[in-house]
């Protein structure tokens, strides 16, 4: 986002930029932001949504933690050790697709071993060894190429997950907003 961020401003030079990383959800009204990015699956909400883009989310783990505990099925991937995301609603339990591309119910046996509410955190913790963790494919691509974590189980998908705009239910949409949304939307569309 923050690079996405610099290329907008420098195209909008009178516009100012306040950015402000956090998972926590502030409420746009009150605390007077213009457009929040939201990742995953959007709880209901009284303000608009728009659709930037979606992502795969893959199960991945170190080398190193593979070599002590395998992982070739699903009820061994159910039996890891799991780090998993904090402000999930349930971020042990999902709906994966089988090679013949039925639905099931995938759920961690126990749980989590570590906990995090960023998935950068969770990055640093399985590059570690410490176990299992289902992150966005975008940000564990660098890795899976290079080695350093593997993608667990590719013929068995977890559901993609997406990427929002949610900015404030009002009569009218500024325009700095509707911009910076089409702008979004396209630089998302040329990286692809």
């Amino acid at each position: 986002m923050v690079p996405a961020l610099a290329a907008f401003a420098q195209l909008h030079p009178r516009l100012r930029i306040q950015h402000v990383s956090s998972s926590y959800h502030a409420d746009l009204i009150s605390e007077r932001f213009d457009v929040a990015i939201r990742l995953g699956q959007l709880a209901d909400s009284n303000h608009h949504a728009a659709l930037i883009d979606n992502f795969a989310i893959l199960p991945v783990a170190a080398p190193a933690y593979l070599a002590q505990w395998p992982i070739e099925s699903l009820p061994q991937l159910a039996q890891a050790a799991w780090l998993a995301h904090s402000r999930l609603p349930s971020p042990l339990s999902w709906q994966v697709l089988t090679p013949q591309r039925q639905a099931v119910l995938f759920k961690v046996e126990d749980d989590a071993r570590l906990m995090a509410d960023s998935a950068t955190a969770l990055l640093t913790f399985a590059l570690q060894g410490a176990g299992v963790a289902l992150l966005p494919e975008w940000l564990v691509r660098p890795v899976i190429a290079n080695g350093q974590l593997c993608h667990l189980l590719p013929d068995h998908p977890f559901p993609r997950q997406s990427i929002y705009a949610l900015y404030p239910n009002t009569r009218h949409v500024p325009e700095k907003v509707r911009a910076f949304i089409d702008f979004l939307r396209a630089r998302i569309a040329t990286a692809e």
